[in-house]
């Protein structure tokens, strides 16, 4: 006689997260398979059916990466119900809140080191540099609004001065933005780390770059 398997309460919740976002966005477990399959982590059909009806004992943590990308979810959102309930056991002898679980997962809570080279430090150099890739991105796309529209009043009038003298500060704020971007871009890899590739649109900052 075989024994089901018990699943534990992690294995359970990333069952429920599962079904509710592929559910959610209208997706079949064979679909959720052929993701996973083409992410390099072959995961059954029956196999997510046993996930998310608590067939399965245990997960393996490629399939709970396969699962998040699949379904373009956080990974943290698979593993802690975050806002469904008071506190959770994120291991079995581990009971937090949603929210403390969610910052151990993902290095948002307090942690003991913050020097140079730890993990605190690391997240924070790689959250800095992803505000600077925003803010740089909002301004330098701003200025060249801006700009345009000036382009198309006539020059001289009262409205084509004002759009210039506007599109002007921006391209001040922008060049601000860009030159922040490249100094932490810097810092990190003084750092020994190495930044996130640079979107298309402001790939221009690389070519002031000291790389090495």
């Amino acid at each position: 006689m075989t024994t089901k398997p018990v699943p534990t309460a992690l294995t359970l919740r990333v069952g429920e997260a599962l079904r509710d976002a592929r559910t959610r966005q209208g997706l079949s477990a064979p679909e959720v398979a052929r993701r996973c399959a083409d992410l390099g982590v072959p995961i059954p059909p029956t196999a997510i059916n046993k996930i998310e009806t608590a067939g399965r004992g245990s997960l393996k943590v490629e399939e709970i990466l396969a699962f998040a990308a699949a379904l373009n979810v956080p990974v943290a959102s698979l593993l802690v119900p975050l806002g469904a309930e008071p506190t959770i056991d994120l291991l079995p002898n581990l009971r937090l809140s949603p929210w403390e679980a969610v910052q151990l997962i993902t290095g948002e809570g307090p942690l003991a080191d913050e020097s140079e080279g730890s993990p605190r430090f690391t997240l924070a150099m790689f959250r800095e540099h992803e505000v600077d890739v925003q803010t740089a991105t909002i301004s330098t796309r701003a200025a060249r609004d801006w700009r345009e529209q000036a382009g198309k009043s006539s020059v001289g009038s009262d409205r084509y001065d004002q759009l210039t003298r506007q599109a002007a500060e921006m391209e001040r704020i922008a060049r601000e933005d860009c030159r922040r971007l490249l100094e932490t871009r810097q810092r990190m890899r003084d750092s020994g780390l190495h930044p996130a590739p640079l979107p298309e649109h402001l790939a221009f900052i690389a070519q002031e770059e000291e790389v090495p």
